[in-house]
């Protein structure tokens, strides 16, 4: 039953596609009448009435002009004229006169409801052709019947069968020619294509039973006849048409199954099925019928596959052999077949020679991976290059199959270890595809992809072994063998460097890059990790300039971005105390890797990659260069700040209290005056840019540690630091003093003017906050000495803290006035505001007596001087002449 609803299925398609074929040709036809009535000219002239007259046969020679041409020449046209004797043929014109063209478009016949369609192909062509596999089943089944009620012997039921046979090919030919019965030939001609299709397959199950089943007939005798019944239902074919091609081949490839098939009998059953299916094969080439040959292709590839899940034994090789054959005999045929179905041509082809190489990787774990099994794969690889070699449109027909390789390769490591055969089998195959990928990548056409075929051959197959092989090679072992594949895709990248295509130099130069880095790292100890990858990342960046790939200069970046992910993990010990410090840890040291190390590991790359970036700028562009530069200037900051914590070595709690304030003090001072010099410069040329980044970086950096670290994580005021016994000349007070005037200075720059002119005003305002911070701190330690943070506060020193910034107040208005600053006007007049309002209410309440009236009268005075001096002031800007 199985059997059955696949031929039904397969009949069904065929049928269809048939159905819409005719219904057009039926459609032009009316057409071509309705023209011809509209502009006047005599109809055709057919039989009369009388007589039973077949309609028309399509004539194979209607596609060649000249073969219709020769046939009209040697034979008068015939018109149907009214005979005693029924007629198979009318003559129709072959092609459309010109004068039959109408000169106003008519309108078409309405199509058939979707009822009327239905109505037809259920009502009408199924049951014709479910008629023919059953008179096909029916000489399967007496005969079988015959044997099982043993009422023939094995001489008398083949006589029967082929009789039976010859019967129905008979009559699919004659039968019109009964009287009455003959009619329903005529009425409709699949009548006769089924009856003549049911025919070739009963002929063919005969020889098949004569042979097999019986030994009635040799090997000879038998392959006589099998090409005899082909050659048959090829001549009938030429008359009936597809429907009777595919009846034949239904019952050709039934037969074996019917009669039953046994693991004895594989040669003989591969014998009949290479003879079947080259037949289909050659009547697909004479007809040009793709679909024929791929039916054919499906029915051999559904019985070999059968057989490999079969227990055959030792008939497996010939399987294999018969699939590499079936393969190449598909793809040949459909080469000569035209298109089908509107799949393009070098699709069709690809089919039978993807399907017999997934049968190959089925069938090489039955036989255990062996020499034999990579010769078939090796066959059909080899073959599928030499096509592509013939047509370039077949070329990633080669890629799929390198892609094919590599997974029967992984799949014989997996289940039988990487021993010399598959080794071998391996190196052979790489071989192959490598030298057709480098002898081809010339091409015009499909170069590019004979170059990525050269390019992923020797790359992936070396990957497969080293994951799946389990091979206990030593890591030199490999080094080589990834230089030598290398080598190949080295090569490749500059034969491909003139392509048009920048997919294959993309690949060959980056895998090539990959490659060397390995066996480099592989030479060389783990310290020069980072180096390496910066060199490979130089040697990219020299490549993309001298063939100008965009592509090239991102593998470049890429490989810098490998180098900083190993910078990073050689000095993770750094960046962690990096982030310590930054939540108040004191004792860093013992985070820091070794120096001679980070030198190498750290220093070295840095700078090789800020080479690049400044060498390589424009083929960049100005933001990759820019990331470049960082990441390279940043590593290289990360070293100076290692070899800076070096001389004082700062561990313990004590050694904090006693150096972290000046060693914290010198690192912000150094960053500044580093800012500074080089945003004060007008640098020229290329590095202009460049440097004024650095500037800002720099002094960026040295704000963040400013404000972070001195003013609120590790305040002097707050942590136990020593500054220094000095009242003025401590460090406090200098270190304060001097990102003051750092601040003042930055914001009249004039880089810091053109760049971020918003910036300037905030500047200069936390410029003159410093200035209070350093008030503050020199008083607080001219009252306490050198600890600031642990001693209370006391009532002289609140006296000295107004004191201190009523003198600074009165020096920002004095200067302010002198040079006409209004910023430092008006923050001189807030300033001594604050600290009136503090004397007032704050110092003034903790005095008694005469110091009471003292003090209120000498800030009266003050206030009133003041106030005298800022007011003749104001009036003499009000008495200047407006320009």
């Amino acid at each position: 039953m199985e059997i059955l609803v696949f031929m039904g299925a397969v009949i069904l398609f065929v049928l269809v596609l048939d159905a819409r074929s005719t219904i057009k040709a039926l459609r032009l036809r009316i057409e071509n009448l309705e023209n011809q009535n509209s502009a006047g000219l005599a109809p055709v002239q057919t039989a009369s009435p009388a007589d039973p007259v077949s309609p028309a046969m399509p004539d194979p020679a209607a596609a060649s002009p000249v073969k219709q041409a020769a046939k009209s020449a040697a034979k008068p046209k015939r018109i149907a004229e009214p005979a005693a004797e029924p007629s198979r043929r009318v003559y129709e014109p072959k092609t459309k006169p010109k004068e039959s063209v109408a000169k106003t478009e008519q309108p078409r016949a309405p199509k058939p409801s979707i009822a009327k369609r239905f109505e037809d192909l259920i009502g009408g062509k199924l049951p014709i052709w479910i008629g023919g596999i059953a008179l096909i089943f029916a000489g399967f089944f007496l005969v079988r019947f015959s044997i099982e009620a043993g009422l023939f012997g094995p001489v008398a039921r083949c006589i029967t069968a082929a009789f039976f046979g010859l019967l129905l090919i008979g009559l699919s030919e004659f039968g019109f020619k009964i009287p009455k019965f003959g009619k329903i030939f005529t009425d409709d001609l699949r009548i006769g294509h089924s009856i003549a299709g049911a025919g070739i397959a009963v002929l063919y199950a005969t020889l098949y039973m004569a042979s097999e089943l019986y030994g009635l007939l040799g090997l000879y005798p038998a392959l006589a006849g099998l090409v005899g019944v082909t050659l048959l239902a090829f001549l009938l074919s030429q008359r009936h048409g597809p429907p009777t091609a595919i009846m034949g081949l239904l019952g050709g490839f039934a037969a074996p199954y019917v009669a039953g098939l046994g693991p004895e009998s594989v040669a003989p059953l591969l014998i009949y099925l290479g003879i079947f299916t080259a037949g289909l094969f050659g009547l697909a080439i004479h007809r040009g019928w793709a679909w024929l040959a791929l039916l054919a292709t499906g029915g051999s590839v559904l019985w070999t596959t059968a057989l490999l899940f079969l227990d055959i034994g030792e008939d497996i090789p010939f399987v294999g052999a018969f699939i590499v054959l079936l393969a190449i005999g598909g793809v040949l045929t459909l080469s000569r077949t035209g298109t089908s179905f509107g799949i393009p041509q070098s699709i069709l082809q690809v089919i039978p020679l993807a399907v017999g190489l997934l049968q190959l990787i089925t069938l090489a774990p039955l036989i255990e991976f062996s020499m034999l099994s990579w010769f078939f794969f090796g066959t059909l690889a080899v073959f599928a290059i030499t096509l592509a070699w013939r047509n370039a449109n077949l070329t990633p027909a080669v890629a799929g199959t390198l892609l094919l390789s590599v997974g029967l390769i992984a799949s014989a490591y997996s289940d039988h270890g990487a021993d010399r055969l598959q080794l071998f089998a391996t190196l052979a195959l790489t071989l192959i595809f490598t030298a057709a990928g480098h002898i081809f990548a010339a091409r015009s056409k499909d170069g590019w992809i004979w170059s990525l075929i050269g390019v992923l051959a020797p790359v992936s197959l070396l990957l497969v072994t080293f994951v799946f092989g389990d091979l206990d090679w030593t890591e030199n072992h490999w080094a080589v063998i990834c230089l030598a594949t290398a080598i190949t895709t080295a090569i490749m990248a500059w034969r491909t460097r003139v392509f048009d295509k920048i997919l294959p130099l993309a690949f060959a130069s980056g895998l090539s890059a990959i490659l060397v880095a390995i066996s480099l790292w592989t030479w060389t100890p783990d310290i020069f990790a980072a180096l390496v990858a910066t060199a490979i990342a130089a040697l990219l960046a020299i490549w993309a300039r001298f063939t100008t790939s965009r592509a090239i200069i991102v593998q470049s970046v890429s490989a810098i971005a490998v180098a900083s992910v190993l910078m990073l993990a050689k000095s993770a010990g750094l960046i962690e105390g990096l982030f310590e410090s930054l939540i108040g840890e004191t004792d860093l040291f013992p985070y820091f890797p070794e120096v001679r190390r980070s030198a190498v590991e750290l220093l070295l790359p840095a700078l090789a990659i800020v080479a690049i970036a400044f060498f390589f700028r424009e083929e960049m562009n100005k933001i990759g260069s820019r990331i470049v530069a960082i990441s390279g200037c940043t590593a290289v900051g990360g070293f100076i700040y290692l070899l800076a914590k070096q001389p004082l070595a700062l561990g313990p709690i004590e050694d904090f209290v006693a150096y972290g304030f000046a060693e914290r003090a010198i690192f912000t001072q150094a960053l500044a005056l580093s800012g500074w010099l080089l945003l004060r410069q007008s640098w020229n040329g290329k590095l202009d840019v460049s440097l004024r980044s650095l500037g800002f970086a720099c002094a960026g950096l040295a704000l963040f540690r400013f404000v972070y670290f001195d003013i609120f994580l590790l305040s002097p005021t707050a942590v136990k630091q020593a500054l220094g016994p000095a009242p003025i000349a401590n460090l406090g007070t200098i270190h304060f003093a001097i990102a003051m005037l750092w601040l003042w200075l930055f914001a009249r720059t004039r880089a810091l003017g053109d760049l971020l002119p918003k910036a300037v005003r905030p500047l200069e305002i936390a410029s003159l906050l410093a200035a209070i911070l350093v008030v503050m701190v020199t008083v607080r330690q001219a009252v306490h000495g050198s600890d600031i943070a642990t001693p209370p506060f006391s009532s002289t020193e609140t006296y000295l803290y107004s004191a201190g910034l009523l003198v600074l107040a009165i020096a920002w208005l004095a200067r302010g006035i002198q040079t006409s600053n209004s910023l430092l006007r008006i923050a001189g007049l807030l300033l001594l505001t604050l600290v009136t309002f503090k004397v007032f209410l704050i110092d003034a309440a903790q005095l008694e007596g005469l110091l009471r009236i003292l003090s209120f009268l000498g800030l009266g005075i003050a206030l009133i001087g003041i106030g005298w001096m800022y007011g003749k002031i104001m009036r003499s800007d009000e008495a200047l002449p407006e320009d």
